[in-house]
């Protein structure tokens, strides 16, 4: 496979979903595009990401990665690593439910679109800049890009989405109490 097509397949246009393939051996799901399977990805869970090894990710070039966390001052934030070192990372920002993702080239604001209550909202964007460069529907698992965006990126969505950063509440302002 030359660089090129290796460029292209780590990167999403138009429509992904994330769907269930299997049930207990790798993979147990699968980010799927217009253009077929992007990656394959195995069990996933709470304590597999931020305490243990990881989520495993096999990208449609056979390249594999790793959906874990990292120690990122008070939080525990989830990260994506290679063989190579760190792919992606993401952090909390100062508003609820609001999350940055950072790769090596770029980086993207995932923010809920709509009211943020006790439930996760359904929609939520992408944004580079100021500019919406997907819209994500969570029930359905769906990210609608406009522009082509990093794999990485959108599997950090689907593990933000999915697990969240613990202790990303304390970082809401509180009202003081008299």
């Amino acid at each position: 496979m030359d660089a090129n097509s290796s460029r292209r397949s780590r990167s999403i246009s138009g429509t992904a979903s994330l769907r269930h393939v299997g049930r207990w051996r790798f993979p147990k799901e699968e980010l799927v595009g217009t253009t077929g399977t992007i990656a394959r990805l195995g069990r996933d869970g709470s304590i597999r990401v931020l305490l243990g090894r990881g989520r495993r990710v096999q990208l449609a070039d056979g390249t594999e990665w790793r959906i874990k966390a990292l120690e990122s001052g008070p939080f525990i934030t989830p990260v994506i690593m290679s063989p190579s070192g760190k792919i992606a990372g993401s952090g909390p920002l100062h508003a609820k439910r609001s999350y940055g993702i950072n790769l090596k080239d770029q980086s993207y604001t995932l923010i809920p679109l709509g009211r943020v209550g006790m439930r996760i909202p359904r929609h939520w964007a992408l944004r580079h800049h100021d500019i919406d460069a997907a819209t994500i529907d969570i029930v359905t698992r769906t990210v609608n890009a406009d522009e082509p965006i990093p794999t990485a990126a959108v599997l950090m969505v689907f593990a933000l989405l999915t697990h969240g950063i613990p202790g990303e509440n304390d970082l809401l302002p509180r009202r003081d109490r008299s």
